[in-house]
């Protein structure tokens, strides 16, 4: 049977939190890789979390020399590949649907156009359904304010446009 596959998700001097995925849930398979990493020399204490899978490990030296160890005594194999943070992923996921919905409306609507009508709908069905305070104001508001911040936006960057043009060059 091969090791389990481990991410380190944070690391400080002294303490490390692993991340087994793949065996999250498990509560012998869990068990069993504690005991091989409390074996490690370098090992003060390893705590386990069955619902997250997580395992953290306090120790002595250096996080490199400890996962080595553990990769070398056949206790857990230490995945090196970084992956791209959730938020990143959602972020470019909306920036393109974003461009794709410009694109097909010849740039008369975009996200944040959208999400300001869904805004003042969802405040409005609020309203009439009873839920005026809090829901039906706070969706209002937030409507209010994403116009609010894109004017604010706008006028910055024409104001910053009419002084380039009004400002003579340096002599």
């Amino acid at each position: 049977m091969t090791a389990p596959l481990a991410r380190v998700v944070h690391s400080i001097p002294g303490r490390i939190r692993l991340r087994a995925t793949d065996i999250k849930g498990d509560a012998s398979a869990l068990d069993a890789l504690r005991t091989a990493i409390e074996s490690a020399p370098a090992v003060n204490n390893v705590s386990v979390s069955v619902l997250t899978g997580s395992l953290v490990v306090e120790h002595d030296g250096s996080v490199e020399d400890l996962t080595a160890d553990l990769e070398r005594r056949g206790a857990l194999r230490v995945e090196t590949e970084v992956r791209e943070h959730y938020l990143a992923h959602i972020h470019r996921a909306l920036a393109e649907t974003d461009e794709r919905m410009k694109q097909v409306s010849n740039g008369r609507v975009d996200l944040e156009t959208l999400s300001f009508f869904g805004f003042v709908a969802g405040g409005i069905y609020q309203m009439f359904n009873n839920h005026g305070l809090p829901a039906g104001v706070t969706m209002l508001r937030y409507a209010v304010e994403l116009v609010t911040a894109t004017a604010f936006e706008h006028v910055k960057t024409v104001a910053v446009q009419r002084r380039s043009v009004e400002t003579p060059p340096a002599p």
